[in-house]
């Protein structure tokens, strides 16, 4: 890698940080999910197993672009043993519970087609109610689910679902160098490696993921309907990945190999879900090939805009304003400042070089250059 894409994939690694969620907003999420099982649970006669889905799971998640904006938070609903009810029985009963709660009632925002929505000060929870698809569910290998959904006369159809097994997968596609992360984090909090959530974690690609869900969000601020989904962004990029340990790289080949996942069965275009197969994530491109188009034209311009761009401005100050046109001033700016105090402890140490051939900065005492010399505000 050249000291140019060196600081990019830097940077670009703090940027990441600054849109991940908070460990105190996580840890909220989590405490309220658990009251909102242990309550439903404590009121059926079923077996009632309760688990976050989708990008709370998979250590994906990213703020909203506006503060004013909330967190996502979809969870499953599992009732383990209730496989003989009717899908219309699945979905109300566990709405009817939440309703029996004061708070949760004046939480409830509304029915959706398959799940329950609560609103909370910074997120909204989406439950999602569920039966085992095969009459049990054994964890970790027979997983499947059948969820309900509810169509415009009323009636009810069934789907079908696999988020633990998807989750599996996907830390699959990161195993060794989540198994590093994994271990540092569990020598660091004197916990066993099996209890450590994927969640916790801050891999290249968990990374890369936020990274492209946020230049989506901004991309397509206005006409939100086009904007890809962020499981077909997610899959292709867990696909793509190929277990690079710096973001830059990851970044760079994902982008170049996503488009080697999509599918065309017959014409009919198809992202499969490693969990399901048989469930194509881009149906709808096939219904509105627009969606497609779309998803095509982002390709090339998170390309253009989070690489290509940046590699050819020179200095910090012109890469930072790259980024905050395509990432949100805010995050960028914080990234910037924390990394321009690593820069500034570096050569106040005498570790920060500067490399003849590419002018690129680097803050490592190894690295063969010229030592950049202290200066002051006189520039003495």
């Amino acid at each position: 890698m050249t000291d140019q894409e060196k600081i990019l994939g830097m940077l670009l690694s703090r940027i990441a940080d600054e849109i991940n969620i908070t460990s105190t907003m996580q840890d909220k999420a989590v405490s309220s999910y658990t009251a909102v099982g242990k309550w439903i649970g404590d009121g059926l006669d079923y077996d009632v197993k309760i688990m976050p889905q989708g990008s709370m799971n998979l250590g994906t998640v990213i703020k909203p672009i506006d503060d004013r904006d909330d967190y996502d938070m979809d969870l499953v609903c599992l009732l383990k043993n209730g496989q003989y009810l009717s899908l219309k029985d699945i979905k109300n009963l566990v709405g009817d519970r939440l309703k029996e709660n004061a708070t949760y009632l004046q939480k409830l925002e509304k029915e959706g087609k398959r799940c329950w929505t609560m609103q909370y000060d910074e997120f909204h929870m989406d439950i999602l109610p569920c039966v085992p698809l095969n009459g049990y569910f054994i964890e970790p290998n027979i997983t499947a689910i059948k969820l309900t959904h509810k169509i415009g006369d009323g009636t009810y159809v069934p789907r079908y679902s696999n988020p633990y097994a998807y989750h599996k997968w996907f830390d699959n596609r990161m195993k060794d160098i989540l198994l590093i992360e994994k271990r540092a984090f569990a020598a660091q909090n004197k916990t066993e490696i099996d209890k450590v959530p994927t969640h916790k974690m801050r891999t290249p690609l968990q990374k890369a993921i936020q990274l492209l869900k946020r230049h989506r969000d901004i991309c397509f601020q206005n006409v939100s309907d086009d904007a890809p989904i962020s499981i077909i962004i997610t899959t292709l990029a867990a696909w793509a990945y190929n277990g690079e340990t710096n973001v830059y790289e990851a970044l760079c080949n994902i982008l170049e190999r996503m488009p080697k996942y999509i599918e065309c069965r017959d014409g009919v275009y198809w992202v499969e879900n490693p969990a399901m197969p048989e469930e194509n994530f881009a149906d709808k491109w096939n219904a509105e090939p627009n969606k497609r188009t779309a998803f095509i034209s982002w390709l090339g311009r998170a390309r253009r805009e989070l690489i290509d761009n940046p590699l050819a401005c020179f200095g910090m100050d012109g890469i930072a304003e790259e980024y905050k046109k395509y990432l949100g001033e805010r995050p960028v700016q914080r990234a910037f400042n924390a990394v321009g105090d690593k820069t500034r402890v570096a050569r106040e140490r005498g570790e920060l070089t500067v490399n003849g051939l590419t002018g690129g900065l680097s803050a490592s005492a190894k690295h063969i250059g010229y030592p950049v010399k202290e200066h002051t505000f006189w520039g003495e």
